[in-house]
């Protein structure tokens, strides 16, 4: 794999990621509206078990591949659990918080990196 497919790569597992925040935020956030509300069933976003899935499934250096991660979009799905418990639901949005703003700061140095690299390591 090439620096550039890797590069590709990086900046798409960074999307996708960033994107599964988003969404579980959305999820979250009907979670706890809609708490008292009969018959609704809980939302979740299924990324990470996906993720590690295809990871393992995966071999060697092509494990970010291109083809791999297309496979892996965020979707919104009913939890098998349906149990909306609210500290809990707020704990989650806490953490997908702090995992959302980590993404962020990730990309913002990849974006740098590469920033410095099309200007021959000028500012």
């Amino acid at each position: 794999m090439s620096i550039s497919a890797t590069a590709n790569a990086a900046f798409q597992f960074l999307q996708l990621a960033l994107d599964a925040a988003s969404l579980r935020q959305q999820a979250i956030t009907s979670n706890i509206a809609n708490v008292k509300t009969v018959g609704y069933q809980a939302l979740r976003v299924s990324f990470e078990d996906r993720l590690r899935s295809e990871m393992s499934s995966a071999s060697g250096r092509d494990k970010l591949s291109d083809a791999s991660l297309g496979r892996l979009r965020p979707e919104m799905e009913a939890d098998p659990q349906g149990v909306i418990a609210v500290d809990q639901q707020m704990a989650l949005l806490n953490q997908n918080d702090v995992q959302y703003q980590a993404l962020l700061k990730v990309l913002a140095g990849k974006l740098e990196l590469a920033s410095l690299a099309i200007n021959d390591g000028k500012k």
